[in-house]
């Protein structure tokens, strides 16, 4: 679901602001460190620009020229940062071979030297392990994370980890504790104005409340989400939203508010230049479409299918 990459982001983005700050504020010991590292900060805030935009290579490109400036003054919580970067990118593009490698890595790496950067790379993981259908080791690493004794989790890192156990749960087949976790994490993320992972958790426990067939509970979380999403204006998680919606009325037998809900996401999706988003929602048009006896607009969809490169 949408927040299993959501987490290491918003955890990365708040590691790196901090990190940038410290660098502008912090007396220089070389020019030559203090030089490089802040170039190691220029790119590592470009990657994660050019990462939340869906432009990888280029995120990738910052985040290595931050690995290797990094590396050549052994700055190595720098170093731990950078792979870590580079893993997500890894784990966004499919690389799953390549994030496992580096994620590992860092994560041993940032066990015994920083609490925060080790909590990163264990988000990360625990993401990957779910991405290859291995929810068990997820749980491993993400309940590892949350006890281990050097932690002290801030509550964006206590709402994206109870979050992804949540997640980890409903990949395991256990609904009651999925649920449980994923309320933890909501009640967390509301308490302290953590917007975006707030709706992160309304799509996630709408999607649990739909895997059980409450499909009146899945409706009202996603709505939930999709209001908060408008509400910081998070084009990406509104897209999904709505499709979430739409997805949940066509297994309800509700088929003209699900043909009005994918109208609505294919718009976003369009907006926001997501292809994948765009074709899942092709799909589900051109099927709903021809059921309703709409074939006019069933062939127009279709042959934007075509255009998107699907037979």
């Amino acid at each position: 679901m949408k927040a299993k990459s959501l987490g290491a982001r918003l955890l990365f983005i708040a590691v790196l602001a901090g990190f940038a700050a410290a660098c502008s504020s912090a007396p220089a010991k070389s020019d030559t460190t203090t030089n490089v590292k802040n170039q190691a900060a220029d790119a590592e805030a470009s990657g994660q620009q050019y990462f939340s935009q869906g432009r990888y290579e280029l995120a990738l490109q910052f985040f290595t020229q931050a690995l290797d400036a990094n590396g050549s003054v052994d700055n190595v919580e720098g170093v731990i940062r950078s792979r870590t970067a580079i893993g997500q990118v890894y784990l966004a593009t499919g690389r799953l071979q390549a994030a496992q490698d580096i994620l590992t890595a860092a994560r041993e790496q940032a066990r015994m030297r920083s609490a925060t950067l080790f909590i990163d790379a264990s988000i990360s993981l625990g993401e990957l392990y779910l991405r290859e259908d291995d929810p068990q080791k997820s749980l491993n690493i993400f309940q590892e994370t949350v006890f281990a004794p050097q932690v002290k989790l801030t509550p964006m890192q206590t709402g994206v980890l109870y979050h992804d156990i949540g997640a980890a749960w409903k990949a395991s087949g256990d609904l009651a504790k999925a649920l449980d976790w994923l309320s933890k994490a909501l009640q967390n993320n509301l308490a302290n104005k953590l917007m975006e992972p707030a709706a992160a958790d309304y799509y996630m426990i709408a999607s649990v409340h739909s895997k059980e067939g409450d499909f009146a509970a899945a409706s009202a979380s996603a709505e939930q989400g999709l209001a908060l999403d408008k509400k910081i204006e998070n084009s990406s998680g509104i897209a999904k939203d709505l499709y979430a919606i739409a997805l949940i009325a066509a297994k309800k037998g509700d088929t003209p508010t699900a043909y009005d809900y994918y109208q609505r996401a294919y718009s976003v999706f369009t907006s926001m230049g997501d292809t994948e988003g765009m074709k899942k929602s092709l799909t589900q048009l051109v099927s709903i479409a021809q059921s309703l006896g709409r074939d006019e607009e069933a062939q127009g969809y279709q042959k934007a299918l075509a255009k998107a490169g699907v037979p």
